[in-house]
Parts: C-alpha cells; structure tokens; sequence
C-alpha cells in the first residue's frame, strides 16, 4: 500500500511491520520519571445486564463489581488491594466507599484506556453524595493506552493497542492464556454472576472468586509491569 494513501499512524504500524523490529519512541522514560510517588494501577470488572438484576438499575447499566489496586509507595515498594462482593446485594456503594479509602487523596491513578472514568463517573451519578471524593479521583486518573498508542508499536500486535496485544510483547512470561477459567472481561462478567446464583454450590462460587481475584488482579500487574517497560 503506497505511504501516500496511509495515515501518519498506519505509515508507523507499516514501516515496524516491515522491519520486524519493535518501536518505542523516546520520551516515554521522563513520562514516568514526572509520574508522582504514590502511584495506583487500578482496572474494574463490571456487568451490563439487559435485565435489571437490583432495584434502581436499569437495562445495560454499567455496575462494578470488584476492583483492583497495586498501590506503589515508592520506587518497588509494591502492594495490593482489592475489593470483590459476591453476597448478590448491590454492590456499588460499597464498592464506590471502599476505593475512596484506597486511593488516597494524592498520587497519580494509573488506568488502561477511558474505561474506569467511565465507571466512576457512573458512580457519581448513583451516589452525588461521594461526588467530591470521586471527582478528586478522576482529577488523578492517567491512561496508559493513550500513552502506548503515542509511543509503542510490536509487529504482533497487529494494529491492537488492547492490553491483551501489548503485555506479550514486553513480557513473554505475562500471558492472559495462562490464567485458568476467567481470562476476559466478559467471562469475568459471566462468573460473577454465575457465583451470586443461588443455585450455584460454595465450592464452585469459591473456585469463581478465586479466578476473579487472580484475573483482576492480573490487570493491573500488568500495568505495573508497562511502567517499568517504559521508564526503562
């Protein structure tokens, strides 16, 4: 395909394709040298479900249901939070209280693409009274995608910029087909309501929060492991 009928993105992807060889453009070492101390690397599940499963939802709403958070204090100083609800009451607000307390009140907010804004902006909608402490949250938020797309291109991404494309490519032992059971948002989605059932046994809702624990948490591992790929 001639360059000329090319964007100056699609000339990028084609020429790194063509070479075989991965791309990272300077500039993204001062990006995380200027990120601030603490750092957060937050991801969200969340269901959409047609039919409104709680009172006061309606049809295709984005609720979250769990969250993760690697909380770096200083310089590999790494630690984990989380929250997961699977009692089958809503868990929103509790989800919304327990991820202020979590996050602090400084540090930048590490995401991958706009998805966590749009979740928390959802919950101001549903809880204006923690409109303040969320609006400080989104104040902080930092998405590595676009950070990526600007700067990362490997020829086996294959024009993906998805996190499932990227993390192979700087680090072959991080691979989502390693997890077991839950390897996608969607069969997060689908677990988690499987483990609310009340049909569904202890053992098996015990083995699903197992596997939601280690797919969300796996998220945001991998955003500490793209910083460190960048600040490199």
């Amino acid at each position: 395909v001639p360059a000329s009928r090319l964007s100056e993105k699609q000339q990028w992807i084609q020429k790194v394709t063509i070479s075989g060889e991965p791309e990272l453009l300077p500039g993204t070492r001062k990006f995380v040298a200027d990120l601030a101390y603490p750092r957060y690397y937050l991801d969200f599940e969340t269901i959409m479900p047609p039919v409104p499963i709680w009172k006061g939802t309606r049809p295709y709403e984005v609720l979250p249901f769990q969250w993760s958070c690697h909380y770096e204090a200083a310089p590999g100083k790494i630690e984990h939070t989380e929250f997961l609800d699977l009692s089958g009451e809503p868990p929103m607000q509790r989800l919304a209280e327990s991820l202020i307390r979590a996050l602090g009140k400084q540090g930048p907010i590490l995401m991958y693409s706009q998805y966590e804004k749009r979740v928390i902006n959802g919950l101001i909608k549903r809880f204006p009274n923690l409109k303040p402490s969320l609006d400080a949250i989104i104040d902080r938020l930092v998405d590595l995608a676009s950070v990526m797309r600007q700067n990362y291109y490997h020829p086996s991404m294959q024009g993906s910029w998805s996190l499932k494309a990227v993390l192979p490519t700087i680090s072959a032992n991080m691979k989502y087909s390693k997890l077991e059971e839950i390897q996608t948002g969607m069969e997060a989605s689908k677990g988690y309501l499987e483990a609310i059932d009340q049909e569904t046994s202890a053992e098996k809702k015990a083995e699903i929060k197992k596997q939601l624990l280690r797919y969300c948490k796996f998220d945001t591992e991998a955003m500490v492991r793209l910083i460190k790929f960048l600040g490199h």
